[in-house]
């Protein structure tokens, strides 16, 4: 792991030079220059043999679930036993997952649809015992995302929370699933007749735990490292949902770059709040299985997580930007809230804390930690030694504050689904290099793709004149995905015939061979609370307000919403101006005013309330602009947007919409 200042880091090497033009050099890992690595130890092949070997840790707390305000924990054998005897329940009620009925290869899915809870992870166990695949499912699909997912995969049988089996059942939608085992009894008697009305059958968790009590059936023995273990289905982008398979390796593969990467051992203790659903929190809960760590769950409600955090007292903490924005405004607002000499104590503990992180690396000051910074480390449960960002950017002046403010290390993480969720990270000791994300893990060789379009190259210089290389990020390694489930030419866009991942990110090489992100080649992007945004969806959608006539969505991915540059139909505007009595010099004047800003807000959002775009889809500021885009010299001879110039050009009004308060 190293130690010392982020200058004695060296985030990666030059594994092999370019062979071709337009791209640059092969980069690895210091430490894997002669080879990759896949797996943390001869004898882990597979996430069943993680499991196997999780034995071990025999009675030590493994799964925690929060009553009343305290946890009461499974141990590990018992948690283990439990998913086998899940599993062993629906072999002896004749439910268990059967072979999709679409030309695969004895494809057979275990659907999940529940917030994290003991049982989803007993689910996930069940299949990777037995050789299922696990199929995540989560409200941000959409409704006909969800119809596609059920259709595509033909799956049969669904284990789900109550309060999703509601949802489900109030939009009808089962595809062909035949069986349904919730995870607390239904007593409604108008769901249970729709249920029955559809010939489904329900269970209840503890119903399936109690049928396999008679007989545990043998685990599936030929599960190997090319088997796979889920489908991880991408939303937020146009078209289709796609179903990423990642395989039993792939995720033994990210459980190798824990062992390298972070401080885990099994006295960690866990805090699961991010969606099991997603990738992210799935590597995380499997690297904590494979350290023997404590797992327990939130409560499930996220404005409450500082309650969980308070009672559980977790060792470390992983997150997304959009949490640590939202600690970093609560404790900054509390500190301006200080008055007379506490106000002064806490900006000197903060300047000279700042000042130590950047000069020296150093977290810790004996007096400050004490008098300003303990109640922050409180927030916390105070005992995290360390936390793990993901899912997007954070800026590094949120990240170094708390550094400071929580008095621990700050890792950043970088990955996409296709690539396991884990593909850079920073160095656990490296107090020094916040704004980027470190360099590959253990599992993964990467190159940059120049892209002439967006004017990036990997012969470009810094501003000394050194070698600066930017460009496409392109990953490869036994993280990657295996292709997307019965979509070959979306595999091939993503997957080259070498192999490589295109990942659409646009990065540079640091001086000390670490990663800064520092664009999106394609017109999707993530917000900072992780969710994809695909542009061009969102302006035809508002285009079909007559309101609108040109419109350029723009989010940021340190932002957790989007804004955006409208040129209205004047006309309209004008019509509405006289309506309501706004005085006015002249269209400038008018299109400044906070009425027809407003007006003009309201009515895209209406249209996009229509047509059902998320939450996180509409824009929540815009700049009027008078002129066509194509006076701007920002469109291309097809009147396309072209999105990197018509960036530059309205850079500043951006920074400025995204300056004003706009009570979210």
């Amino acid at each position: 792991m190293g130690s010392g200042s982020s200058n004695n880091f060296i985030y990666s090497t030059i594994y092999k030079k370019s062979q071709k033009e337009g791209e640059s050099a092969i980069y690895r890992h210091p430490d894997c220059l002669q080879s990759l690595k896949s797996s943390p130890s001869p004898n882990i092949l597979t996430i069943q043999d993680i499991l196997k070997n999780s034995y071990k840790f025999g009675v030590k707390q493994c799964l925690g679930t929060k009553n009343n305000g305290i946890y009461y924990w499974r141990g590990y054998e018992e948690s283990l036993n439990r998913s086998k005897g899940f599993a062993s329940g629906l072999f002896e009620l004749g439910i268990d997952p059967k072979k999709a009925d679409n030309g695969e290869n004895d494809v057979r899915f275990l659907a999940i649809y529940s917030k994290n809870r003991e049982e989803v992870v007993l689910s996930d166990f069940a299949c990777i015992f037995y050789g299922w695949i696990s199929l995540p499912i989560y409200d941000t699909l959409g409704p006909e995302a969800l119809d596609f997912i059920f259709d595509q995969t033909e799956v049969q049988i669904l284990v789900c929370s109550l309060e999703n089996l509601i949802k489900l059942i109030k939009d009808k939608r089962f595809g062909k699933l035949k069986t349904i085992i919730t995870f607390e009894k239904v007593i409604d008697s108008n769901q249970l007749q729709i249920l029955s009305d559809m010939n489904l059958k329900l269970y209840c968790f503890e119903e399936v735990l109690e049928a396999g009590k008679k007989k545990i059936y043998p685990i599936i023995e030929n599960v190997t490292a090319d088997s796979t273990f889920t489908f991880s289905y991408t939303s937020g982008t146009t078209g289709k949902p796609k179903g990423a398979m990642l395989t039993h390796g792939n995720l033994v593969s990210v459980v190798t770059n824990a062992v390298y990467a972070l401080d885990l051992t099994e006295n960690d203790v866990y805090l699961s709040y991010l969606p099991l659903a997603h990738i992210l929190e799935k590597i995380i809960m499997i690297g904590m299985i494979y350290h023997g760590c404590s797992i327990g769950f939130y409560g499930g409600d996220v404005q409450k997580l500082k309650d969980d955090m308070v009672i559980l007292k977790p060792t470390v903490f992983v997150t997304v930007p959009r949490l640590l924005l939202r600690l970093h405004d609560v404790i900054k607002s509390g500190i301006e809230k200080l008055k007379g000499c506490k106000k002064s104590l806490a900006g000197k503990a903060i300047i000279k804390k700042l000042r130590a992180l950047q000069q020296k690396g150093t977290l810790k000051h004996t007096f400050y930690d004490r008098i300003i910074f303990k109640k922050m480390r409180l927030a916390l449960g105070d005992r995290v030694r360390w936390l793990l960002v993901g899912s997007a950017p954070t800026s590094h002046e949120v990240l170094n504050f708390l550094k400071i403010a929580f008095c621990c290390n700050i890792m950043e993480g970088y990955g996409q689904t296709e690539s396991t969720g884990a593909s850079f990270v920073t160095r656990l000791l490296d107090n020094k290099s916040a704004g980027c994300v470190g360099g590959p893990c253990v599992n993964t060789e990467f190159k940059l793709v120049d892209v002439p379009e967006m004017n990036y190259t990997s012969k470009d210089l810094d501003e000394k004149g050194r070698p600066m290389p930017r460009g496409e990020m392109c990953i490869k390694g036994f993280g990657v995905f295996k292709g997307y489930y019965k979509d070959p030419e979306k595999t091939k866009e993503t997957l080259d015939e070498e192999g490589w991942l295109h990942t659409g990110d646009v990065v540079q090489i640091n001086r000390n061979g670490s990663i800064k992100i520092i664009d999106r080649k394609k017109n999707i992007f993530k917000l900072s609370h992780g969710e994809y945004v695909a542009a061009e969806k969102i302006e035809s959608t508002y285009l079909q307000n007559k309101l609108i006539t040109e419109i350029f969505v723009h989010g940021d991915s340190f932002q957790s919403y989007l804004i955006a540059i409208v040129v209205p139909n004047i006309a309209t505007i004008k019509e509405f101006a006289n309506k309501e009595g706004i005085p006015h010099k002249n269209i400038d004047d008018l299109l400044k005013t906070k009425e027809v800003k407003n007006y003009v807000l309201n009515e895209m959002n209406k249209t996009g309330k229509e047509a059902k775009l998320f939450g996180f889809e509409m824009v929540k500021n815009l700049y009027l602009e008078k002129e066509s885009f194509a006076l701007k010299d920002i469109l291309t001879t097809t009147f396309k947007l072209k999105r990197h110039e018509a960036k530059k050009f309205y850079e500043k009004i951006f920074q400025q919409l995204y300056q004003e308060n706009i009570g979210n």
